[in-house]
């Protein structure tokens, strides 16, 4: 379906959870921050009014650009900027941050424009690590040393926007959102497998079924929701 197009298809199978649990009208306006290459926007399948993705990277903005175009997409528009930062006016009903908030500078800044872009009776959904730094680790350490297979880590100097900088607690994000004017409306965990494709294995917690549907009941239990791989949070304004 997308012939030449490098893209993250794991996110792109990992995204179904999103919709079943922060569902998206046609009537909405979305604001993707730290889109990437674009992949919610096809796990939405388009369903929305309009979706302005904003990230730092222009090579990926490129790639989200040109899949909303082999989508059909004609209401996903890009913004090259800094999420601490966003050059924007207009306020959106719903607005999604995924896999960007721990790796921003300054996630209270990030938390300041969510706030000032979001209409008052919208809804807001970010994601925060929680045990997926600590598999990543474990299983790159087998991958080298048991596996002996060669990493593919690229150490850069100063600010990596594409490494985590923060390792908080889960408590201490809600904490957080809380002091930035966001109340907790509700959260899942993602999966509670551990992201075995860094050992070679396909994603079968998302892409089989059964598998995926079992997995989700954990994921929304008090308790086992907070030690899966990323909590998935639903917060309104205060």
């Amino acid at each position: 379906m997308t012939p030449g197009i490098n893209f993250n298809r794991g996110k792109l199978l990992s995204g179904r959870i999103y919709p079943e649990f922060f569902p998206i009208s046609k009537e909405e306006m979305v604001l993707n921050i730290g889109c990437g290459d674009g992949v919610q926007a096809v796990v939405y399948d388009g369903n929305f009014k309009k979706m302005v993705g904003v990230d730092i990277n222009q090579d990926r903005l490129e790639v989200a650009k040109q899949l909303a175009a082999v989508y059909g997409f004609d209401n996903f528009t890009t913004l090259c900027a800094n999420v601490e930062e966003i050059p924007l006016d207009e306020k959106y009903d719903k607005i999604i941050a995924i896999d960007i908030i721990e790796h921003v500078i300054n996630p209270e800044k990030v938390m300041v424009q969510m706030r000032c872009l979001l209409k008052d009776e919208g809804s807001l959904l970010v994601t925060f690590p929680v045990l997926h730094d600590k598999w990543e680790f474990l299983f790159r350490f087998v991958g080298r040393k048991i596996l002996r297979r060669k990493g593919k880590t690229i150490r850069r100097d100063g600010w990596d926007p594409d490494a985590h900088q923060y390792d908080y607690k889960l408590k201490e994000w809600f904490s957080l959102m809380d002091k930035n004017g966001f109340s907790l409306i509700n959260y899942r965990a993602t999966t509670m497998f551990p992201p075995l494709h860094y050992l070679g294995l396909p994603r079968f917690w998302f892409s089989n079924n059964f598998i995926h549907a079992i997995d989700s009941v954990f994921c929304r239990l008090p308790v086992f929701r907070d030690f899966g791989q990323s909590a998935v949070c639903i917060f309104k304004k205060k």
